[in-house]
């Protein structure tokens, strides 16, 4: 009985044994960096799906969500997004149901990163909901690189003042940590976008940096990238010369490390420099060797495809050989054959149950896929009823504005006729001011209305904008005035359109402008041009009145309204005007 203890003690203790190996191999497998790998990513998808299996069949969850990632990496490589993003997918559902939030977070932040040229509005997405995760955990390792791979959203979108932003966030991080290893790449990021802003002094003072920092930690391959940009500052500059040799610095290193791409692109830009400083024999010479590199790189990877063709050719026939001598050996021992027999049912039961398998796997995935079907379904339905109810409520409120509001004014209006016409002749300072605040409430009712026409739009378009403001010279010119109109409008873009908020500014601002021009200026014409071209909303209104000091600008609260309105536009508004003279406003708006 005590041995039977013993046994039962030793067979526990080696299954715990065998399973802390397996997970430390599992873990050792998922930690290779698949982007500085020497591996082709075939090879590296075999090794990866076989750790997910190993970790899948002791149900060890880290392993298995860290393969799926691994996994979805390769794909990436390999520019098929449908099956990068469902394994990602499936990594995310492993390590949320397993409360692994730091994985999650940084998941989350390379699906991003991955999705940079595929969708930017969805690669943005996924970086944000990685980093408020990180964030919420303080996950520092996470964040540092999540920061990092966020500027260079920033900076593939032309947002350098961003890109600069979270690159220095990240690298706070990095100097944080002392993680030695990611300074370099914060540093260089860094140096990239200050040459891209001109500032190639400071931009090669962080390329030093960068250097400095692997030469201590003998990075080869990272020294020659950074002699490598620092040329690409100087040229920038418009330094050929001084480029060259930092060029000349990175070659022997490239070469010694084998490093084809970077000593393909080297040459390349020592041909650059060389056409710049219109030495053409030299950049002739460099181009063409730049030209037999690319060729040889191209030829080498075929020449390795060849070689593992071959290779696999000659396995097939050694194997069978082997089949061959293992028949021969069945027909002469009985016993052989017993033997072999039993190996092919168990292959073939093995296939069978792969089959079982894969048939159960298809179906979870399809179901997989029919689940996130409906689910993306029930997110489109919950976003219509909720632009429904937004459309609702913006209608109740012009009906509201209009009904309410605007019945209670034009009942003020005709009371103060009423009053008026009480008062007789008597009175008549009161009769004025009655009139005035008559006026002022007709005119905050054309006001009103203004405001209703622009609430029942979505959107304004262009000819909406010019029928309102061909409207404002209609009602003047009923006035009686003399003062002449012309509007222009002269479009490239035709269906171009205005949120609501914008056209009411738009409009607003263009009222004011010709309202002055009559009240005040006592201008004789008036003009009103609109253009759209592929970048700026240009509006001018112009007219031949009296003008006014520039000094005066400011004191007018019809001009401090037009400012406030084009600030709320982010436009550009500026007015000139001198006494005799006339005035000009003149509006700009960039188009996002």
């Amino acid at each position: 009985m005590k041995h039977y203890y013993v046994w039962t003690f030793f067979l526990f203790f080696n299954a715990g044994v065998l399973s802390a190996q397996n997970i430390q191999q599992i873990d050792s497998i998922n930690a290779i960096l698949v982007q500085n790998s020497s591996l082709k990513t075939d090879s590296l998808l075999v090794i990866f799906k076989n750790n997910l299996k190993a970790a899948e069949q002791i149900d060890y969850k880290k392993g298995i969500g860290e393969a799926y990632k691994n996994i979805a990496t390769i794909y990436g490589y390999e520019a098929d997004s449908k099956k990068r993003v469902e394994y990602n997918l499936k990594a995310i559902r492993i390590f949320e149901e397993n409360d692994l939030k730091p994985q999650a977070a940084n998941l989350y932040g390379e699906m991003g990163y991955g999705m940079k040229r595929d969708n930017m509005e969805r690669a943005q997405y996924y970086m944000n909901k990685g980093i408020k995760m990180a964030e919420a955990g303080n996950y520092k390792e996470v964040l540092d690189r999540t920061y990092n791979n966020y500027g260079v959203l920033k900076e593939m979108q032309g947002q350098l003042d961003s890109a600069l932003y979270f690159y220095k966030k990240g690298l706070a991080i990095v100097e944080e940590r002392n993680y030695t290893e990611g300074l370099p790449y914060s540093y260089s990021n860094l140096a990239g976008v200050y040459g891209q802003m001109g500032n190639y002094d400071l931009s090669r003072e962080f390329f030093y940096k960068a250097k400095a920092i692997r030469e201590k930690i003998n990075d080869r391959k990272g020294i020659a990238e950074n002699y490598t940009q620092i040329g690409e500052v100087y040229l920038a500059e418009g330094k050929p010369a001084e480029a060259i040799p930092f060029f000349e610095k990175s070659l022997p290193i490239a070469r010694k490390e084998d490093y084809r791409f970077l000593m393909q692109y080297t040459y390349q830009q020592l041909s650059e420099a060389f056409k710049q400083m219109k030495q053409t024999d030299s950049a002739l010479y460099y181009f063409e060797k730049y030209a037999v590199f690319k060729d040889s790189i191209s030829s080498l990877e075929t020449s390795k495809q060849i070689a593992a063709l071959e290779v696999e050719f000659e396995t097939e026939q050694k194997e069978n050989q082997i089949l061959k001598q293992r028949a021969q050996l069945a027909e002469k021992d009985l016993e052989v054959r017993r033997k072999n027999l039993y190996i092919y049912g168990s292959l073939g039961l093995a296939i069978v149950l792969g089959l079982l398998g894969y048939l159960i796997y298809s179906r979870q995935k399809l179901k997989n896929k029919q689940l996130q079907k409906e689910s993306e379904l029930q997110i489109a339905l919950a976003k219509i009823e909720t632009q429904n109810r937004l459309e609702e409520q913006r209608l109740r409120i012009s009906r509201d504005l209009h009904d309410n509001i605007g019945s209670q004014l034009t009942f003020i209006i005709m009371s103060l006729d009423n009053l008026s016409y009480l008062l007789g002749d008597a009175g008549q300072q009161v009769k004025e001011r009655i009139a005035a605040i008559s006026t002022f409430t007709s005119v905050t009712i054309n006001e009103l209305r203004d405001t209703i026409w622009a609430m029942n739009k979505e959107s304004i378009s262009l000819e909406d904008l010019q029928a309102r403001v061909a409207g404002i010279i209609d009602k003047a010119e009923s006035t009686g005035t003399e003062t002449q109109f012309k509007v222009e409008v002269d479009s490239v873009q035709e269906d171009f359109e205005f949120t609501a908020l914008e056209g009411i500014n738009i409009y607003r601002i263009i009222q004011e402008a010709v309202n002055n021009a009559i009240k005040y200026a006592q201008a004789n014409r008036v003009d009103v041009m609109m253009q759209v071209d592929q970048d700026v909303f240009d509006v001018r209104i112009t007219d031949d009145g009296r003008g006014f000091e520039e000094a005066q600008i400011l004191s007018g609260n019809g001009l401090n309204n037009m400012r406030k309105r084009a600030a709320d536009l982010n436009a550009n508004l500026q007015i000139h005007s001198n006494p005799g003279a006339g005035t000009s406003i003149h509006l700009r708006k960039p188009l996002s």
